[in-house]
């Protein structure tokens, strides 16, 4: 093979590679199960009434609602698989079990009658698998961290607002290659980069003592990560560097307390659209070996908006009447998210092409100044390609999307939750 033609082909390959990867979260970037075990209990419905440490990833006007000072740490850990079809040899299997840990440390203090400084650091979004097949390893890990410093305003006794400023990590894993052989892999790159630009502000409005109401709107970031070198096609390549664009995302949401029989209990419930369509795609860029000057090859996405609709209930009892606060609470939650994926561009390194649901359940315990809690998610969905999807008339070449090799693709993912916050 001419060296022109197969340093192009090395680039390609990277770029598809790129390409799978960057479609990893497949129904956007973001996960739809992470924060913390006091809310995914109810299903992740936080925007409207959240008011703990927390507030920095869900809604900062909830920062407001810290009546001196709290700290707050957060472990949720997601176990799961994908069901697709990786290449040619691999149609139609599994991948290893995923193993994603996750956390969210958080803390507030009032300064002021009227405001609240706040922190966050959490991962905000990761995607990928890993399958194995005729001794070949094929995997992805996509992984976006956010740390927040943010702020809240009590305009209102029965009004907030808030705002924090987003600072993004992203990191991006590929490999393909025969793990402890002498070969060089036939892909092999890390690459990351930082953004500076993120922001996200939010209100609250409790309407009457036992109802609440909240929006949070989340602006749109493009991380530039970067290596010296990477290898693709097992050849050397340097100066390598694409994009990632984290899609703006707009939520609302709204809780009511009740009290029915002597019963103490509330329902949840969050909307969230997720401006996924903005992802285009970004070009991978590198220097091939023996070249000058670096070759650009793009990435195709053409995902679709989507919609995140979460309810969540909960049941209060041991009512402590000198505290007036309720021991225990029992909770459940459902979350549906709407399909974001192309058919026609498939990744077996994350969502199908379809909707996802999920399921939750928790419990948590109120000692006054301080909280513990647990929660359970189970999220599954499944999507269909077909051979009219990858043959569709206009369909872009993606030389590294998902083969032919089964109609419908599926996702099972698990999620345990265990937070802890005091009150000071």
């Amino acid at each position: 093979m001419p060296n022109l033609m197969r340093r192009a082909c090395a680039v390609l390959s990277a770029a598809c590679a790129l390409g799978v990867s960057a479609s990893a979260s497949a129904g956007g970037y973001d996960t739809p199960m992470l924060y913390s075990a006091r809310h995914m209990g109810m299903g992740g419905a936080a925007i409207g009434y959240v008011n703990d440490p927390s507030a920095v990833f869900h809604n900062p006007a909830g920062l407001a609602q810290i009546e001196h000072g709290e700290v707050l740490g957060d472990f949720s850990l997601l176990l799961g698989g994908i069901h697709a079809s990786p290449g040619i040899s691999a149609r139609d299997i599994d991948s290893d079990l995923t193993v994603a840990p996750f956390f969210l440390v958080g803390a507030g203090y009032r300064i002021q009658d009227r405001i609240t400084l706040g922190v966050g650091v959490y991962p905000v979004a990761s995607a990928g698998a890993t399958f194995n097949y005729g001794g070949t390893k094929d995997s992805t890990e996509l992984f976006f961290l956010e740390a927040s410093p943010a702020i809240a305003f009590n305009v209102l006794p029965n009004l907030r607002i808030g705002a924090g400023y987003r600072v993004t990590y992203v990191r991006l894993n590929r490999y393909s290659g025969q793990p402890g052989s002498s070969d060089t892999p036939y892909l092999d790159f890390t690459v990351t980069g930082q953004n500076y630009t993120g922001f996200r502000v939010g209100a609250q409005w409790s309407a009457f003592p036992w109802l609440d109401f909240g929006a949070v709107f989340r602006n749109p970031t493009t991380t530039k990560v970067t290596n010296t070198h990477g290898t693709a096609l097992r050849l050397e390549f340097s100066d390598v560097s694409t994009k990632f664009k984290l899609p703006a995302k707009l939520g609302f949401g709204s809780r009511a307390d009740f009290e029915s029989f002597g019963l103490h209990g509330a329902v949840a419930f969050d909307l969230e659209y997720d401006f996924n369509s903005e992802n285009k795609g970004y070009p991978l860029v590198g220097t091939a070996p023996g070249d000058s000057t670096p070759t650009s090859v793009s990435n195709v996405f053409d995902w679709s908006n989507s919609t995140t609709a979460r309810i969540g209930l909960e049941y209060r009892l041991w009512r402590n009447q000198l505290l007036e606060l309720d021991r225990v609470a029992l909770r459940a939650g459902y979350v549906y998210d709407s399909k974001t994926a192309n058919p026609e561009y498939p990744t077996p390194f994350g969502t199908p092409p379809g909707p996802t649901q999920v399921v939750t359940t928790g419990a948590g315990y109120n000692g006054g100044k301080w909280q513990a809690n647990l929660a359970y998610a189970y999220r599954f969905g499944h999507g269909a390609v077909t051979a009219a999807d990858l043959n569709a008339p206009g369909r872009q070449t993606c030389q590294f999307c998902s083969v032919n090799g089964k109609d419908d693709y599926s996702i099972h993912l698990s999620g345990i939750y265990v937070d802890a916050s005091y009150k000071f």
